[in-house]
């Protein structure tokens, strides 16, 4: 549902071992050579370094956050949009859905959204949590960070990164840790990607430069999303049609492929694989009903500022 106008390439990077297997997939669903499957080793030749120091059991998921990081070397426009794997598009939408005026959009969670969405007894909770990993991440970023301050989060994938920037966070880590950069991070834990990099600009004060900051449904729809278990949310959730595409709010919607199944799933299912045949209908549905509404462009691939 993205404006292939303004599509410059699509990035699909995964192990080395499921290349293959993925190139053939994707050859079933696209010819256009815009869509590009990579090795995590070619985008991250030091991946080994972070999936080695899997001292908490989260190597992996530091492996994908270095990824997306290190993706700034090879996009060729200013700014990339970066997307989970778990990340569902639920709206048509194209470059100027995420940058308004020369400046990207941010979501911007804050504790009015979480009293909106979650439980009383859930919501310290959350916000403990990104509290302390923005801390972490401000650590390895060498960034003041006042403790119990945060009461404002930023928004996580999908992200637009700006491509320049990515490069000065890097440059900067290498600076101040004397080292290249991957072999760096892999000696912390606690910290994200998002961080690392909204960090870096706090600390350079250029975030307002680059950044528009929007509401929780801007790209991502928080509300719409499966970003927590069930039993944290103050209403009661169905995940239909419906919800995914009914009222309008944000282009994506996570569903968060670290919470089990039984603590999420509606009860008609037997299994994800049951839920994902609907939501393939779903959005096929919705692109059918609202692809007019796709902002396009006269000029021929790629427009002007087009996303990597």
């Amino acid at each position: 549902m993205f404006d292939q106008n303004d599509l410059c390439e699509f990035l699909i990077v995964c192990p080395a071992k499921h290349v293959d297997a993925i190139r053939r997939l994707m050859a079933g669903v696209t010819t256009d050579d815009r869509y590009v499957v990579l090795a995590e080793s070619v985008v991250v030749p030091k991946i080994g370094a972070v999936l080695r120091a899997d001292v908490d059991g989260m190597g992996g998921w530091y492996a994908q956050q270095v990824i997306k990081l290190a993706a700034h070397e090879l996009v060729k426009t200013k700014y990339y949009l970066v997307l989970d794997s778990d990340i569902v598009c639920i709206r048509p939408c194209g470059y100027d859905s995420f940058v308004v005026g020369e400046r990207c959009l941010l979501n911007i969670e804050t504790s009015a959204d979480y009293s909106r969405l979650y439980r009383p007894d859930f919501i310290q909770q959350e916000k403990k949590f990104k509290r302390d990993r923005f801390a972490s991440s401000s650590r390895v970023v060498n960034q003041n960070f006042v403790e119990g301050g945060m009461d404002r989060f930023y928004g996580e994938t999908p992200v637009v990164l700006s491509t320049s920037h990515v490069r000065l966070l890097i440059q900067a880590l290498e600076r101040q840790h004397r080292a290249d950069w991957v072999d760096a991070l892999a000696k912390f834990q606690r910290w994200t990607e998002y961080g690392l990099y909204f960090g870096f600009l706090e600390s350079q004060n250029i975030l307002e430069k680059v950044y528009k900051e929007a509401d929780c449904n801007a790209i991502l729809s928080l509300e719409k999303s499966v970003w927590h278990e069930s039993h944290h949310y103050l209403v009661p959730r169905e995940y239909n049609q419906a919800h995914f595409f009914g009222e309008k709010a944000g282009y994506f919607a996570a569903i968060q492929s670290w919470i089990p199944e039984a603590h999420w799933l509606p009860s008609r299912y037997a299994s994800k694989t049951e839920f994902y045949r609907d939501m393939e209908k779903w959005v096929a549905a919705a692109a059918e009903k609202n692809i007019s509404q796709t902002v396009r462009h006269d000029q021929p691939y790629p427009a002007k500022g087009a996303y990597g």
